[in-house]
């Protein structure tokens, strides 16, 4: 008898260690903390690049490595040029990059690859270089998903942009070519006046305050950042229309989240910054470690198993969702 129970008991235990053995869950690789990832960019105490190096960190810990945020508090090319050349001495194991200085990061860019270093661009790209991959939407898309936000709100009405076309570089006219798109596709819905606010909240709210005073019959503003966005809340305030004018703007920071939350700003367009980082990370880190079997080695081989490009959408914020964000 107390054979038959050992016996049945050694069998449930067998059974159960099976079970177990299959639910445990399954490492994506083995810790390797000698691999670093960094994030670089500049300006990289803004808010705005905290999501960034917090995906950084999170997919290196994900996998096991060392992940990171290096860069400048400035948005000088000078420095963001001693800073990658400084990873690449260093040699670390991969470096994800918004290309903001894409005439200065190309040769970089093939410097590192030459390294053995890989370079996946997220947001702002580095055309004909040597980067792995590149993740993000186009800021012509943005435009669009902008304006047709703004079109569900008010119909074929007109409105205000406000952006910084002088000093906003490509993303800027990008922005707004997507938003005339839109226009052309839907007769009526018409960009009245175009403003400069200088990237600045205060001189939004002046110049969108003289627009919306000579041009009454606008019934939105679409704000190509977060600045012109809140600049468009105060114009339109003081004008004594809140409720009359929508607002349409772009990114995710705490003022523009509060304003949607209040009801005055109606809708906000954001990129998945963490998710373009997050999968830029695990993209480096298996093309480091030949997880992708297109060929035997792709580094000896000197190739890529990876998309080229990934795009990683938008979001919309609005009343509706905001809590979630904030």
């Amino acid at each position: 008898m107390f054979r038959k129970q050992t016996t049945m008991l050694v069998a449930i235990t067998l059974i159960l260690s099976l079970l177990l053995g299959f639910a445990a869950p399954i490492a994506y690789a083995e810790a390797n903390p000698t691999e670093e990832y960094v994030f670089m960019t500049p300006l990289m105490t803004l808010e705005y690049f905290q999501q960034h190096r917090h995906a950084c960190e999170d997919a290196a810990a994900d996998l096991g490595v060392v992940g990171y945020m290096a860069g400048s508090d400035k948005y000088d090319a000078n420095e963001m040029v001693t800073v990658f050349e400084t990873l690449i001495e260093k040699g670390v194991a991969g470096i994800v990059t918004p290309g903001h200085f894409a005439d200065a990061y190309r040769e970089l860019i093939d410097k590192a690859w030459a390294k053995g270093i890989p370079v996946c661009t997220v947001t702002l790209g580095v055309p004909d270089s040597k980067a792995l991959c590149h993740f993000g939407t186009d800021y012509v898309t943005y435009g669009e998903i902008m304006a047709k936000t703004l079109l569900g709100r008010i119909g074929n009405n007109g409105f205000i942009f406000s952006t910084n076309l002088q000093g906003g570089g490509d993303p800027a006219h990008d922005i707004m070519k997507g938003i005339l798109n839109v226009c052309e596709a839907n007769p009526g819905f018409e960009m009245v006046v175009q403003v400069e606010d200088q990237s600045d909240a205060a001189v939004a709210a002046s110049v969108i305050g003289a627009a919306l005073q000579a041009h009454p019959d606008v019934k939105g503003v679409i704000g190509a950042q977060s600045v012109s966005g809140i600049g468009a809340v105060t114009a339109v305030r003081e004008a004594g229309l809140t409720g009359q004018v929508e607002i349409v703007c772009i990114d995710k920071d705490a003022p523009t989240l509060e304003a949607i939350e209040a009801g005055d700003i109606y809708a906000t367009v954001i990129g998945k910054q963490y998710t373009e980082v997050y999968y830029a990370v695990k993209f480096l880190y298996d093309y480091n470690n030949n997880n992708l079997k297109l060929v035997s080695d792709s580094k000896a081989a000197g190739i890529s198993p990876l998309p080229t490009f990934v795009d990683t959408g938008a979001i919309i914020i609005t009343k509706d969702n905001v809590s979630f964000f904030k």
